[in-house]
């Protein structure tokens, strides 16, 4: 697109281009100069940890020759320089421009909330593609759209991100985008200038507080809030049964809200009754039935549904799904045949290996001490002998995280095998040595080993029939942050490696 005309986006017509610049064809829009070429707008955007007025020369010494900036920057001066209030804004408006608007275009889904998004969103995403509506997915596992797959930086990639993929989606024939939207997303405004057809909020625990995230737990409620009355939601499903429900949904934009309840709370649209655990193909999972208020669906029976993931978490998830896919018109009929056999990658993710008759192995993204507390809790009802834990925690930040992580293993685990996750810049046993902090004094077996992989060799080798191997923390990730670089690392792979070694292995 001609430099001009993304210019005029900005509403700068009257800025002077230089007669080499007039016919220049932008090719692509960035803020970071690593990636700026002599055809690249470089947008000097503003990180939560890094200023990009600061590597313009490094844009510069890319090719970079045009810059959109808050505030002077050192450059030669062979270049164009557009100064405009905020970075962040026009970051927005070229990208809006030079992709022609797919957001317009499309019905956006946008889930936030601390737990939950990811199963929720991935879970929408199949049973609307299952059900003959195309739909794209951006969120924690990456961009999923027809038989395309991109990795992102970020749950909610930037604003540029979001609208190339967006255009891609549009372009592949994808009617909707079902969106994880963080709170570092809202507070960032990685979402700025979008309009969403349906918000959903899950649920709400403390996390991301501290270093360059939130400052505390009431920015982090504020920010969550912006997407149900910023974002321009025509409907809103919550979860009733989250104390924070209705902070979130105050003064939404949304004509209509639609309430969930795993709790059996009758005020709800839809509701859960008798949940009890069960199990289908030797699948862990919760069966409960299905009841609505008239309002909404008026259906005399009561669906008896089983999903094949454990916990009431499950059951809060797959209420907010169905809510979901009747307010875009999927009958129910179809709704519940899809969700019985749905699962998603890296969430509750079970499997059963030939070479350990009788040995449950679970994957799950579990992280923190809320969501490893939920998961132990769950599968300690399905487990006859021990539950064993591979976990650890990232390097450099999240801190917090550490002490609690332990002190959840300790109490809901039988062994403990500390590890490495994601480590990056800091030493894996110092982290390893500061979970390992909550086993003092304690009896229960634990194991402290850098190498993940030899750290899921033990657990598979110490594992007895009737036990469990939850493999916690990594999920749908394929890769182990070391040094800022990211080591392809998959936690089925290395599974199916050791039987493969056994298998053929001389006797």
């Amino acid at each position: 697109m001609k430099l001009d005309i993304l210019i005029k986006s900005l509403k700068r017509q009257g800025l002077y281009i230089p007669e080499k610049f007039e016919n220049l064809n932008i090719t692509s829009i960035c803020h970071d100069s690593r990636r700026a070429t002599p055809t690249s707008i470089f947008v000097c955007r503003k990180g939560s940890i890094v200023d990009g007025h600061e590597f313009a020369m490094g844009a510069y010494s890319n090719g970079a020759r045009v810059f959109v900036v808050e505030r002077e920057i050192d450059v030669p001066h062979d270049s164009v320089i557009v100064t405009v209030d905020s970075c962040e804004d026009a970051l927005f408006r070229l990208s809006k421009k030079f992709f022609d608007a797919p957001e317009d275009k499309m019905s956006l889904i946008g889930i936030t909330g601390t737990k939950g998004k990811t199963t929720l969103a991935l879970s929408i995403f199949s049973l609307l593609n299952q059900n003959g509506e195309a739909c794209g997915y951006i969120g924690t596992n990456g961009v999923l759209f027809g038989d395309e797959e991109y990795q992102t930086q970020n749950t909610t990639p930037d604003t540029y991100e979001l609208h190339k993929y967006l255009r891609k989606m549009l372009d592949a024939g994808c009617k909707s985008c079902v969106i994880e939207v963080s709170s570092q997303a809202l507070w960032q405004n990685r979402i700025r200038g979008l309009k969403f057809k349906q918000c959903i909020f899950t649920n709400l625990y403390e996390d991301h507080i501290g270093g360059c995230e939130h400052p505390d737990m009431e920015h982090y409620k504020a920010c969550k809030r912006r997407l149900f009355t910023s974002f321009g939601a025509e409907a809103v499903i919550t979860n009733i049964d989250s104390p924070e429900s209705d902070y979130m949904t105050k003064n939404a934009s949304a004509q209509s809200i639609i309430t969930t309840s795993a709790s059996g709370n009758e005020a709800a649209h839809i509701f859960a009754k008798n949940p009890r655990i069960d199990k289908k193909g030797g699948i862990p999972g919760v069966r409960f039935d299905l009841c609505f208020n008239p309002k909404l669906i008026d259906i005399e029976d009561k669906p008896n549904l089983f999903i094949p993931a454990p916990g009431i978490f499950s059951i809060e998830n797959t209420l907010e799904i169905i809510a979901e896919a009747i307010t875009l018109g999927l009958p129910i009929k179809n709704i519940l045949k899809t969700l019985s056999n749905l699962q998603v990658s890296g969430r509750f993710e079970f499997l059963t290996l030939k070479t350990k008759p009788g040995v449950l192995f679970c994957i799950d993204y579990a992280h923190n001490g809320t969501s490893l507390k939920k998961v132990l809790s769950s599968l300690a009802e399905y487990t006859k002998g021990r539950i064993i834990c591979v976990f650890g925690s990232v390097g450099g930040r999240t801190f917090g995280r550490r002490s609690e992580l332990g002190a959840v293993a300790r109490d809901f685990a039988d062994v403990s095998i500390i590890t490495a996750d994601n480590p990056n810049f800091e030493d894996p046993m110092h982290v390893i040595d500061e979970i390992a902090k909550e086993f003092c004094g304690s009896d229960k077996e634990i194991y402290k080993i850098c190498d993940r992989k030899e750290a899921i060799r033990l657990a598979y080798d110490i594992a007895k029939r009737g036990d469990t191997v939850l493999l916690a923390g990594k999920g749908h990730e394929n890769y182990q942050l070391i040094r800022g670089e990211r080591i392809p690392f998959s936690e089925k792979e290395i599974l199916n490696d050791i039987v493969c070694e056994l298998e053929y292995s001389p006797v």
